[in-house]
């Protein structure tokens, strides 16, 4: 994939990435954590983990217990978040 294409799928657009897809686990009203496949400004395609305060993201880590891990990973399986050759390698590593 490259940068125009990112574009043109994103379902948001920062300053430093273009959000190709999102899942989040809600703790709260203003309180959530995001699982991401995020397409960089810089060229890469990557997945990331943020939390999410009042809207903005937080510069800390995302701290997440296992069953809440779970949730969300299901959530970002749902949304996209991994393509269909990730999940099966997934599966394979697991077994």
């Amino acid at each position: 994939m490259n940068e125009a294409e990112a574009k043109l799928l994103a379902k948001k657009e920062t300053d430093y990435c273009y959000v190709l897809a999102q899942a989040k686990y809600f703790y709260g009203q203003d309180n959530y954590i995001c699982l991401e496949r995020i397409f960089t400004k810089g060229g890469c395609e990557e997945i990331r983990l943020s939390w999410w305060n009042k809207g903005k993201m937080a510069p800390r880590p995302a701290d997440i217990d296992a069953v809440d891990w779970v949730a969300l990973f299901t959530a970002a399986i749902k949304a996209g978040v991994f393509t269909a050759e990730e999940q099966l390698g997934m599966v394979r590593a697991i077994l």
